[in-house]
């Protein structure tokens, strides 16, 4: 039985943006010169990597690098343009913590609507719900509707659904943007046993120290390119001194 969890070999990903605003004169003069509004735009170039079972991997790089659309297409809400990828263990992804929330709904029926994406049932809700307030701080406002919440209580509260999740893949994608130190405390525990566990997880995150204390391998992208790949240490300081950390 094959211990690679994915595996990807020169995958690249384009997308077709305009190149300008359409009015009518311009779609009538595009359409006699038979030219398209759309050019390319190259997100990612020619990616190879693997991922083993139990890993525990960091993806690095400035805003833009392509790494939220990589962990897409891992998913499979993208497609990739060329390239092979073989995904052998389906992942769970937290990307933006509101996606799968409704702020019209109480934030018990979120927990029931978050976790049901996530593929828990019911049953398993109603016996963590106790455990989902209390982790998200969150037991007193449990009526209230989740468009009352500030950014920082709809974050806790994903993440404390996220948390219940069995999965042996999953994906954090700069899952801990707005967290406050408190959360941030309570969180130590799951890590510290995510990171001891065999599961597999990809990380990004701007908190190189973070990455550091949970992460064994990473990857730095550069312009959708990959720079540098290896031990996390290894990669990060070589980041951070290209960024003048």
């Amino acid at each position: 039985m094959s211990n690679i969890c994915i595996k990807v070999e020169d995958l690249s990903k384009r997308f077709l943006v305009l190149k300008t605003e359409k009015t009518f004169l311009r779609t009538l003069n595009n359409l006699l010169r038979r030219e398209s509004f759309k050019k390319e735009m190259w997100i990612l170039h020619n990616i190879s990597f693997e991922i083993k079972k139990g890993e525990k991997l960091a993806i690095i790089g400035k805003n833009g690098c392509g790494k939220t659309t990589l962990l897409r297409i891992l998913m499979g809400i993208y497609g990739k343009t060329s390239g092979y990828l073989e995904v052998n263990v389906e992942p769970k992804a937290l990307f933006k913590f509101w996606i799968g929330l409704n702020g019209e709904l109480s934030v018990i029926d979120n927990i029931y609507l978050f976790g049901t994406v996530y593929g828990m049932d019911r049953h398993f809700l109603n016996q963590n719900m106790d455990k989902i307030l209390d982790l998200a701080g969150l037991y007193d406002l449990r009526f209230s509707s989740l468009k009352e919440l500030s950014n920082g209580q709809t974050q806790r509260l994903a993440l404390s659904v996220f948390f219940q999740s069995k999965s042996n893949f999953l994906i954090f994608d700069e899952s801990l943007v707005f967290v406050d130190q408190v959360f941030a405390n309570k969180c130590e525990t799951y890590f510290e046993e995510l990171a001891a566990s065999d599961k597999t997880v990809i990380m990004t995150s701007h908190n190189s120290s973070f990455l550091r204390k949970y992460c064994h391998t990473a990857i730095w992208l550069d312009e959708g390119y990959i720079r540098m790949s290896g031990e996390a240490n290894d990669v990060i300081d070589k980041y951070e001194e290209q960024m003048g950390s």
